[in-house]
């Protein structure tokens, strides 16, 4: 059975900017992991390549299409309200209700967070902790 994790729209869009989604699918893969979505998390991906300029309409909605078929497509019921950014919230009811592993983010407030229901760990933790051999 797949380990499930959340991924924040923050870390898909640094591997979308840079054009290589390589270590993370590589990772899905070797380690037998399911990344867990929800549309909030994709609009939240599109929205950022295309008001940054880093994607055109066209390649955001490609990317997006793809972390959607990488990924496990959830609904989840708005319960959880003590995450230190509320607009983020919605990634501790995906991981809790879905019973996620961790969640890998590299926004510095999510990591700082004192009172975690769940794992919160870096981009860089993830590549560390999960080597490719």
């Amino acid at each position: 059975m797949a380990v499930k994790i959340v991924i924040d729209a923050c870390v898909w869009v640094r591997y979308a900017r840079s054009k290589n989604l390589t270590p993370l699918v590589d990772r899905f893969i070797a380690y037998d992991m399911l990344p867990v979505i929800n549309n909030y998390l994709l609009s939240e991906i599109f929205e950022a390549l295309l008001e940054n300029g880093w994607a055109t309409e066209k390649q955001a909605a490609l990317f997006t299409e793809y972390v959607k078929y990488q990924s496990l497509f959830v609904t989840e019921n708005v319960v959880y309200r003590l995450s230190p950014d509320p607009k983020d919230s919605y990634l501790f009811d995906i991981a809790i209700q879905k019973n996620c592993h961790f969640i890998i983010t590299d926004d510095t407030e999510l990591l700082g967070f004192k009172v975690k229901p769940v794992g919160i760990h870096s981009a860089n933790w993830f590549l560390k902790n999960f080597p490719l051999v």
